[in-house]
């Protein structure tokens, strides 16, 4: 399991600025959060369960893709992940 650190605001530039980083979100649903993986992909956690202390099942996925060379590959991504300063 790896702990994501809070980021003080949404990032303007998350591949760059907040790789293993979190911001709260608020959806129609109520909050959830938005992550960022260790390649600096951004995504909304969704179909999870997040406890008062912050971790997050079932584990995430990260469903972006990357550029590599001329070919697009999936990102590899795939962690347990608690978030440090939730407040659920």
């Amino acid at each position: 399991m790896i702990t994501l650190e809070r980021a003080p605001k949404l990032w303007d530039t998350p591949e760059k600025d907040a790789a293993l980083t979190w911001v709260p979100i608020t959806t129609t649903d109520g909050v959830t959060a938005m992550v960022v993986c260790a390649n600096g992909h951004a995504g909304l956690i969704t179909d999870h369960e997040i406890d008062a202390a912050g971790h997050v099942t079932p584990s995430v996925v990260c469903t972006e893709t990357s550029s590599r060379g001329t070919q697009e590959e999936p990102c590899d991504w795939h962690e347990h992940i608690r978030l440090d300063g939730w407040e659920g």
